[in-house]
C-alpha cells in the first residue's frame, strides 16, 4: 500500500469506506487529511504516520465535546499487514483498517456522540424560565404558546435535542409571533436562534464563558451545502450552497452578536417596531398584539411585502402618550393605496379594512385607538415609560 501519496490514502479511504458501509470518502485540500464520512455525518480522519507505514484514525467530534471533557482517542493501525492467502497487500490493508475502526473506534464515537447529545439535552430549568417568559402570550382562539424540545441531525453525526418555542396556529407555527417570542426569550437571558423563513425559535441557556465565535459553518448535515449553526443553542439558521458565502454571513453574525453583547441589548432590532421603541414593554405589548392576531410586522427579510402587508409602530415626535401604527405595503409605503400613486381600488379597501381591524385589536382599557389618514393613533392614558 503506496501511503507516500495523497491518492494512495485517498484510494485507501474509499475502499475501507465502502466496508465500513459509509457513505463516501473525501480529501481535505492538497495537504489535509482523507475523511471518511457516514450518511448520518459522522465523520473520521486518516493521516499517515512517517515514515508511512502506519495510519492513525481520528474520530471528529463536536466542538462543543471539548467543553464537555469528551473525548475518543485516536487508533494507529499497520499500513503492511499480512496478507491472506490470495489477497494483495492493497487489499490487506484495507480490510485491516477497516476491522480496527469497526472493532476499537466506532464504538467509543457512537457513545461520545450519544453522550455529547444527552450533556446539551435542554434541561428542566430552561423550559420552566422559557414558560416563564412567555406566559404573557396569552391564548386566544388564534393559537398559544408552544415549549418542547426537538431532535435534530447536526453536523458530524451528532443527534441534538435543541429547546425550541413556538406560537402554533391551525395553518402551524406563526412566523409573525416568532420574533417577539425571541425577545422576550432573550429578556429572559436565554440565548435564541430563529431559523430563517421559520415561525421556530430555538432558545439554550448561554455559556458562561463566550468564546466571540457564537456563528460557525459546517457541512450540512442532509445534502450538500453549508450551515450556518448557532453554537448556543446547536439550531441552524440557514444552509447556504457556497462555503465563502457562508462564512462571510457567519463573521458579520459574530460581529452583531459582540455589538449586542456590548450594548447590553436584548434585541438591537425588532420587527414592525421602530428601533427607539423596543425597550419599551407597553409598545412591545402593541405588537405582540397584532401579531398574535395573525398581523405581519415589518421588516422580516423572507416576507414579500408587496404581497402581504406589514405593521411599523412609531412614536410620534413630542407625544409620548400616543403611538403611531402604519400600515406598509410596497410600492406604496405607509400610504394609502391610491392616494399617491395609481393602485387597484381593492387595495385601497384592504387598506381601509386592515387599519379598522388594527384599532379594533388595540382598543383596550387604559388606551383608544383611532384611524387616522396615515395609520393608526394609539393613546394611553398613561404615557409609556422607557428604560
Amino acid at each position: 500500500m503506496d501511503l507516500s501519496t495523497p491518492a494512495g490514502l485517498e484510494s485507501l479511504a474509499r475502499t475501507v469506506a465502502e466496508q465500513l458501509g459509509a457513505d463516501h470518502a473525501e480529501k481535505d485540500g492538497d495537504l489535509g487529511p482523507v475523511r471518511i464520512v457516514y450518511a448520518d455525518g459522522r465523520t473520521l480522519e486518516l493521516v499517515p504516520n512517517r515514515p508511512r507505514t502506519r495510519i492513525t484514525v481520528t474520530a471528529v467530534l463536536p466542538e462543543q465535546a471539548s467543553a464537555h471533557d469528551i473525548e475518543v482517542k485516536p487508533i494507529t493501525v499497520t499500513a503492511q499487514p499480512l496478507p491472506r492467502d490470495g489477497e494483495t497487500q492493497t487489499k490487506a490493508t484495507a480490510r485491516h483498517t477497516a476491522d480496527h475502526i469497526r472493532q476499537r473506534l466506532l464504538p467509543a464515537h457512537t457513545s461520545a456522540l450519544a453522550e455529547l447529545g444527552e450533556r446539551t439535552a435542554p434541561q428542566v430549568a430552561t423550559l420552566q424560565r422559557a414558560d416563564a417568559a412567555l406566559a404573557g402570550f396569552l391564548d386566544h382562539p388564534q393559537g398559544g404558546v408552544a415549549i418542547a424540545d426537538q431532535t435534530m441531525r447536526r453536523p458530524l453525526g451528532l443527534t441534538a435535542r435543541c429547546a425550541v418555542a413556538w406560537w402554533h396556529t391551525l395553518d402551524g407555527p406563526s412566523r409573525a409571533v416568532a420574533p417577539f417570542l425571541a425577545d422576550a426569550l432573550r429578556r429572559a437571558q436565554l440565548a435564541t436562534t430563529e431559523p430563517h423563513a421559520s415561525g421556530y425559535v430555538f432558545f439554550a441557556e448561554p455559556p458562561a464563558e463566550q468564546s466571540g465565535t457564537r456563528f460557525r459553518i459546517s457541512p450540512t448535515a442532509q445534502g450538500e451545502g453549508w450551515d450556518l449553526v448557532d453554537e448556543f443553542t446547536g439550531a441552524c439558521v440557514r444552509t447556504y450552497a457556497d462555503q465563502e458565502w457562508a462564512q462571510q454571513i457567519a463573521d458579520s453574525a459574530n460581529g452583531e452578536e459582540d455589538t449586542a453583547r456590548s450594548a447590553a441589548a436584548a434585541s438591537m432590532d425588532l420587527a414592525g417596531m421602530s428601533a427607539d421603541l423596543i425597550d419599551s414593554i407597553q409598545f412591545r405589548q402593541l405588537a405582540t398584539e397584532l401579531a398574535t392576531a395573525g398581523h405581519m410586522p415589518y421588516g422580516l427579510d423572507d416576507v414579500d411585502y408587496t404581497q402581504t402587508p406589514g405593521f411599523l409602530i412609531l412614536e410620534p415626535g413630542g407625544s409620548p402618550g400616543v403611538a403611531r401604527v402604519a400600515r406598509v405595503l410596497e410600492p406604496w409605503g405607509s400610504v394609502r393605496p391610491g392616494s399617491r400613486r395609481e393602485a387597484p381600488e381593492r387595495e385601497a379597501e384592504r387598506y381601509d379594512a386592515d387599519l379598522e381591524t388594527y384599532a379594533q385589536l388595540l382598543t383596550r382599557p387604559g388606551r383608544t385607538a383611532a384611524v387616522m389618514p396615515d395609520g393608526i393613533q394609539v393613546t394611553f392614558n398613561d404615557p409609556p415609560t422607557r428604560p
